[in-house]
């Protein structure tokens, strides 16, 4: 094998931006850890008659897709589960409410026209026409004679653009969704009559919007008056942030996806220095799992040492282990090496750390975090953006880290990847 396909082979396995979504990447990639949501959530999904909403929080790239996915497997004999994707079907930049709750509106139409049996025609007509009324206000769109699916392919590429800077300026859009929502849970109703199963919808990708879109719109009670079963995932910044607690009680629950901690914390929630080396050993199966399927020529492509510093500085984030497998296997193809060694996953390190940016205040929140484990309601105020909590933009953009300890105690500390820029300036304040 050249050292090409040696290397290539390797490097295919690990793409970070791909959560596993199919049953035979789940049967063969997937690694269990610890106080996983997806059993509490079938569960709780077991004790509930009533529709019940729920939040799945977590750092974005920590594995949240992976895990709705695996409920979504979990539940498919006993629900109808409607997969909503809002990363791929709307604008990251331009999303509110009003979209999430179309989009909703536009796959339950797609559910019915595909794959529902029960007579739908009104029902469906009447949706419909609430969802033109939205889509195409002041469109200039010509949309008589257009079928079902030709409607829905039309209305997602709108959709895809975003409704709110055109159609709030026009319409009063609140009372047109609360009419899609009418029209939704009479769907919902019929269906579930019909199929004798409840239905489950899975909202996700909306963790990975900014701080003030994701409060505004999981603060609109439109989100959770749907009359079925409904997960959203939620950015780990907005689980903790104190304008989010009243909103949050809205919801019957929001679990948490928590990182393997790579670090042990004290009796008192305060970051050690110590390994966890259960935290460890999960991320270690996840790179083994890997590249098992490669056989005896990938077995111990990461020198012991170098796996050891990927899975420290991946911080347990699953999505940050994988990227600096990742870049590990692109270096050692550089520098033409037969397996990684501590020297080219310290490469690997440095690459990827390039990616995370610290600005001069962000310093002196890190501090206290790394000290005593807990985040704080300062704020500060930048000219584009006003005043915000900085923990709520260290956690939002993983300069933070979440974990939880055995006794399901949350405790938070700086990134591993950035430990040692905190440490230079401690230095430079001495601040040791």
């Amino acid at each position: 094998m050249s050292n090409t396909s040696f290397w290539k082979s390797a490097y295919q396995l690990f793409k970070p931006e791909e959560p596993l979504t199919t049953p035979e990447d789940l049967k063969v990639f997937y690694v269990q850890r610890e106080n996983s949501p997806v059993d509490k959530l079938v569960s709780l999904l077991e004790m509930e008659d009533d529709p019940a909403k729920f939040l799945l929080a977590g750092h974005r790239g920590g594995g949240k897709t992976t895990e709705l996915r695996r409920l979504e497997q979990k539940l498919a004999d006993t629900y109808t589960v409607v997969w909503i994707d809002t990363q791929t079907s709307l604008d990251r930049y331009n999303i509110g409410y009003a979209e999430v709750v179309v989009l909703i509106g536009l796959q339950i139409a797609q559910a019915i026209e595909s794959n529902w049996l029960f007579k739908k025609d009104k029902l469906l007509d009447a949706l419909l026409d609430s969802l033109k009324s939205v889509i195409y206000e002041d469109k200039g769109s010509q949309n008589e004679g257009l079928g079902v699916p030709e409607f829905i392919e039309k209305a997602g590429i709108i959709l895809k653009r975003g409704l709110t800077r055109e159609v709030t300026k026009t319409l009063n859009v609140r009372p047109v969704l609360s009419q899609i929502i009418t029209r939704v849970n009479n769907i919902i109703e019929a269906a579930e009559k019909e199929q004798k199963q409840k239905l489950l919808i899975v909202v996700d990708g909306l963790d990975r919007h900014d701080q003030v879109t994701a409060l505004e719109m999981f603060s609109s009670p439109l989100l959770i008056e749907l009359n079925c079963h409904i997960i959203y995932a939620i950015p780990i910044s907005l689980r903790y942030s104190p304008s989010f607690r009243q909103p949050m009680e809205a919801f019957q629950k929001c679990l948490d996806l928590n990182n393997p901690p790579v670090f042990e914390s004290d009796a008192n929630l305060c970051p050690t220095s110590n390994p966890d080396q259960k935290g460890r050993e999960i991320l270690i199966n996840v790179i083994n799992k890997r590249l098992d399927t490669l056989g005896d020529s990938h077995k111990g492509l990461f020198n012991p040492d170098a796996l050891e510093l990927i899975c420290e500085k991946s911080g347990g984030v699953m999505r940050d282990l994988v990227r600096l497998a990742r870049t590990a296997c692109e270096i050692g193809l550089r520098n033409k090496l037969s397996f990684v060694d501590l020297a080219t996953a310290q490469d690997a390190v440095r690459e990827v750390r390039r990616e995370y940016n610290l600005s001069d205040y962000h310093y002196p929140e890190l501090d206290l975090i790394h000290r005593t484990g807990k985040l704080t309601t300062k704020t500060h105020s930048l000219p584009k953006k006003g005043d915000f909590i900085i923990c709520d933009e260290l956690l939002q953009n993983k300069l933070v880290l979440g974990y939880y300890n055995s006794m399901q105690e949350s405790w938070f500390d700086i990134n591993p990847i950035l430990i040692e820029d905190l440490e230079r300036w401690q230095v430079a304040n001495n601040n040791t």
